[in-house]
């Protein structure tokens, strides 16, 4: 267990496992030839640590998230410098002459002032507030060059060692009041472990463990050569070794992973939106090959999207007419290096599909792949829309057709009675008048009745009026429209006849039925010559009343009778007797039946008349 554990240490971190090996052979070379080697090497080793803590919290302060490690980060600069005033005063290198151990009072003012930075730097650890690096620097310099001067130059720093008495009390007291703040330290560190990473957390808390070593240490020696002035040093080299580790992880490999990471979770959050986007999504490469559909190609393609990744565009399943005018595109498209825009529908079934496709020429500079991006775009709503529109303004335009052809009868009559009574006036006689007065009264009563039907319909077309159906009996309703279309059939001395034993109750709104009845009445005598017959008729069929009205005109080709209900569909024709039309009236037939829950078709020939069907509800029958 224990040699496959060295093992395993020994293939992943062979580099440190050499490294310190290497450190300890010159350390223990240099402590047995000659202790000031040994402490200039230890000494060096921790500068170059600690000015490295520095050169990469300073270079990565951008990308840096935690104030804590940049505040300590940035002071680890001037412990370095302090540092290595404390190297180069130690007895023995006489680079700075004097009777005062210069060396340990630079020790215990750059340990504390180390102490000080982990314990004050929890303070900013938490602030929103990026931490102001030239403000650090700035005071950190002004410190250091206080601690220079008080004992160098002012030499006011209380003396720390004594030639054959040893440390003095300040030094072991403030040797202990070092280690209190770097106990506060690691306490804080633990309250605060969530804000940092579990291998900053035990970088940093290893760390404070070799500080805290290393200064116990340096309150047991006598001499500044001693074994524990050695062990000392060692630690103090590990701790500044873990808080480069703790800086490094999180000034560049941190970010650096960050980075990837987030770059990895870019991809995936624009692969999560385009495969959730309801557009459909391909990239093909220059031959034509798919690199990539999303989810929303299902529509049209009977695979999941996966299927399609590599197989050549051809064989994708899209319908022959759309693959041929796609590749004639991405032909097109790669020649003039252009983004190009076309239309495509189909249908799936008995459903329209709309498609605008949009497709985009890429080109990768480094490596000059030519790929092509297709979008496509499910305007089929879009499409919905539109024609509804068509139809409403088609609707507008029949609306004012309809009132054309639907008043032009009972005004035309109108017309034609007050012009014989002014006309004839003094030829005339009462009982004369009064007829042809009573047909006027008549023709402005019908002349009424269609503009109010007419309104009534137009509020259905925009939804303002619904359908208010009730109990209707049939043989009423085709009296009175048999009343009503007479003064215009006696014009053409046309008979209306109404079949024998017809009653009944419907369910139906009486503008509506009255409308349907009178416009299939007024195109029969429309296409009826003089003298003939229109028959109406009503009979029971299941849950329905079938109305008929049949005549025996000019009739209907058989190529028009299929599409002569249809929206938007306009046949007109003169009547027997010239008579104009819209060709609407008929759309107005259908709309009005279907609103009341039945249907409506005919049967015609040419030459031999034409019958006009329809069906509305009924709720009682009672045939005689």
């Amino acid at each position: 267990m224990f040699k496959t554990a060295l093992s395993r240490l020994l293939r992943d971190h062979y580099r440190i496992v050499f490294t310190v090996c290497l450190l300890i052979l010159i350390f223990q070379i240099s402590v047995r030839q000659n202790y000031l080697l040994f402490h200039t090497i230890v000494e060096l080793f921790s500068i170059v640590v600690a000015f490295a803590v520095f050169i990469i919290t300073w270079n990565a302060r951008k990308m840096l998230d935690n104030n804590y490690l940049y505040f300590v980060g940035v002071a680890y600069l001037f412990v370095g410098g302090l540092d290595l005033l404390h190297t180069i005063t130690f007895k023995g290198m006489n680079i700075i002459p004097g009777t005062i151990y210069y060396a340990n009072q630079f020790w215990v003012a750059t340990r504390f002032l180390e102490a000080m930075t982990l314990v004050l730097g929890f303070w900013f650890l938490n602030r929103k507030k990026v931490l102001n690096g030239d403000l650090t620097f700035i005071i950190y310099t002004l410190i250091s060059v206080f601690i220079i001067l008080t004992i160098l130059y002012w030499k006011i720093f209380p003396v720390c060692f004594v030639d054959g008495a040893g440390q003095t009390s300040f030094k072991i007291y403030a040797e202990y009041a070092i280690i209190i703040l770097l106990f506060a330290a690691g306490y804080l560190l633990y309250r605060f472990r969530e804000s940092f990473s579990r291998s900053v957390f035990l970088y940093l808390s290893m760390s404070l463990f070799f500080t805290i070593v290393s200064e116990f240490c340096f309150t047991l020696y006598i001499s500044n050569y001693s074994f524990t002035n050695e062990m000392g040093h060692y630690a103090k080299l590990i701790s500044f070794f873990l808080i480069y580790k703790a800086n490094v992880e999180t000034g560049f490999s941190k970010p650096a992973g960050l980075i990837f990471k987030n770059l990895k979770d870019n991809e995936q959050k624009y692969r999560t939106l385009a495969e959730n986007l309801p557009e459909m999504i391909f990239r093909f490469d220059k031959d034509f090959k798919c690199l990539y559909s999303n989810s929303a190609v299902e529509k049209i393609l009977s695979h999941k999207n996966e299927f399609y990744i590599g197989k050549d565009l051809r064989g994708l399943g899209f319908p022959a007419a759309f693959e041929t005018l796609l590749i004639e595109t991405l032909l097109s498209v790669g020649q003039h290096k252009k983004s190009m825009e076309i239309d495509f529908d189909f249908t799936e079934g008995a459903t329209p599909y709309f498609f605008s496709i949009q497709i985009i020429p890429e080109y990768d500079t480094d490596i000059l792949e030519e790929t092509y991006l297709i979008i496509g775009y499910d305007i089929t709503n879009l499409k919905v829309t539109e024609k509804r529109l068509q139809n409403l303004n088609a609707t507008k335009d029949k609306f004012f057709s309809i009132i054309a052809h639907d008043l032009r009868n009972p005004f035309t009559s109108l017309i034609a009675f007050s012009e014989l009574i002014y006309k004839n006036a003094g030829k005339l006689n009462t009982e004369k008048i009064e007829g042809l007065a009573l047909r006027m009264n008549d023709s402005a009563k019908q002349a009424f009745s269609l503009l109010e039907n007419l309104l009534n319909w137009s509020k259905i077309q925009t939804g303002a009026l619904i359908p208010n159906p009730h109990p209707l009996n049939v043989s009423n309703i085709l009296e009175e429209i048999k009343a009503l279309c007479a003064s215009s059939a006696i014009t053409k001395s046309i008979e209306i006849v109404l079949a024998d034993g017809i009653d009944g109750v419907i369910w139906v709104d009486k503008q509506m039925i009255n409308t349907v009845l009178r416009n299939l009445i007024t195109n029969a005598i429309k296409f009826s010559e003089a003298n003939s017959q229109i028959r109406l008729n009503a009979v029971p069929r299941e849950k329905y009343m079938l109305f008929s009205v049949a005549d025996t005109g000019v009739g209907i080709a058989k190529n028009v009778v299929d599409e002569l209900m249809e929206f938007g569909f306009k046949y007109t024709t003169n009547g027997t007797h010239d008579e104009i039309g819209t060709g609407l009236g008929l759309t107005l037939c259908k709309e009005f039946v279907e609103k009341s829950g039945g249907s409506i078709w005919l049967e015609s020939e040419l030459g031999k008349g034409t019958t006009f069907y329809f069906t509305i509800p009924f709720i009682q029958v009672i045939c005689s």
